[in-house]
């Protein structure tokens, strides 16, 4: 297998991955903004006050988890981007699209 053709597939598949990544954020910061939509407009499901209390402080743990794991995904997403604008260099040096 020639350089350019291995290149090309490694192009190929780190492209793949990045979409795959964008839908996992995407998913992570729709859930992130249930919960804050629901922590927002207060609603506790007619539970006791003490009850409430503690579902608010799990759903703002839970955001604060998504918001992590959206960072550690959009850190990923960077390193991927980084890693195809090498790929693209190494192929084609005088014709990358990023």
């Amino acid at each position: 297998m020639d350089s350019n053709n291995h290149n090309s597939k490694l192009l190929y598949f780190n492209q793949e991955t990045f979409g795959e990544l964008y839908v996992l954020d995407t998913l992570i910061n729709m859930t992130k903004e249930s919960c804050q939509d629901r922590e927002f407009s207060g609603q506790y499901y007619g539970t006791p006050p003490e009850m409430s209390a503690k579902l608010s402080a799990e759903r703002n743990n839970y955001i604060n988890m998504l918001t992590l794991f959206s960072e550690k995904v959009s850190n990923i997403m960077n390193l991927n981007l980084r890693l195809e604008q090498e790929l693209c260099l190494k192929q084609n040096p005088n014709n990358c699209s990023r």
